[in-house]
């Protein structure tokens, strides 16, 4: 049993050293990247994954590169780092397992990432659950019917700061995005209109989540269909809304007595 007992160490040992050198060469290949790019094609599918992963990270992905390191078996993507546009999107139509993707941008709005690129995803990766589109700046009503109506099991939609949104990316949501549990509409020129054709629509039973904050138009309207119509919502953000006055928090309010199903609130009374 003692040898046994030490064979099964030494294993152990030499699986974790041999983890380590191919940790040690695939960052090697990713920090040496103009040199080594040209054979990234020629990895297997479980190389290239890491590989994409690491240069992911770095922000190294472009749309010169991108097509080296995607693979048909991928389904997670995060481009919130990369400086990509639209041509690096349209060649992740060879990974139709995609779940989700992640185009956040966190500080400055992004200008290359327009509808034409999430056209080309909702059209190539129909499983999408997660897209996350932040700042984009340049995305219209178009990709978003788009995402609603070819990606039927989509869960979570970040277009926060997506200023050229408007109620009928919203009237698209509540007739077709039956699944939806979390809406980012922060800082769009959506109305009351809006959320209450998407909070009364198809996901109202689902969603858990809504960030309207600084959407400037809304008003009590809003705070009020979203309690009416969601009974699973847990996080509500609407700071900085004009137009939202204290009513709102005393509907959240009444609406917690006896039931306490609010994690995270917040307002801004003016």
């Amino acid at each position: 049993m003692a040898g046994a007992s030490s064979a099964c160490v030494g294993g152990w040992s030499n699986c974790a050293t041999v983890t380590s050198l191919l940790q040690r060469s695939l960052e090697s290949v990713v920090v040496n990247l103009p040199v080594c790019s040209d054979s990234l094609e020629c990895l297997p599918t479980n190389l290239k994954g890491k590989c994409l992963y690491l240069m992911c990270k770095r922000g190294l992905i472009t749309d010169d590169n991108i097509k080296k390191v995607l693979h048909d078996k991928l389904k997670v993507l995060d481009l919130s780092e990369c400086d990509i546009t639209d041509a690096a999107l349209e060649q992740v139509h060879i990974c139709p397992q995609l779940r989700k993707i992640d185009l956040n941008s966190a500080k400055h709005n992004r200008v290359n990432i327009t509808t034409t690129g999430v056209l080309s995803l909702a059209h190539h990766c129909p499983y999408l659950q997660i897209v996350y589109l932040r700042r984009c700046e340049n995305v219209t009503d178009e990709a978003i019917i788009s995402l609603s109506t070819s990606c039927k099991h989509l869960r979570e939609l970040n277009v926060g700061g997506c200023c050229q949104l408007t109620d009928v990316s919203l009237i698209a949501l509540g007739q077709n995005s039956k699944y939806l549990t979390c809406v980012n509409l922060s800082r769009t020129n959506v109305t009351d209109e809006g959320i209450l054709r998407l909070v009364s629509g198809c996901c109202s039973q689902n969603l858990k989540e809504l960030h309207i904050d600084s959407c400037k138009s809304l008003t009590d309207m809003s705070v009020e269909a979203v309690l009416s119509y969601c009974p699973q919502i847990s996080i509500l953000l609407f700071h900085g809304c004009p137009k939202i006055t204290d009513e709102s928090r005393q509907a959240i309010a009444d609406s917690m007595q006896g039931q306490k199903r609010m994690k995270q609130v917040t307002w801004t009374i003016y």
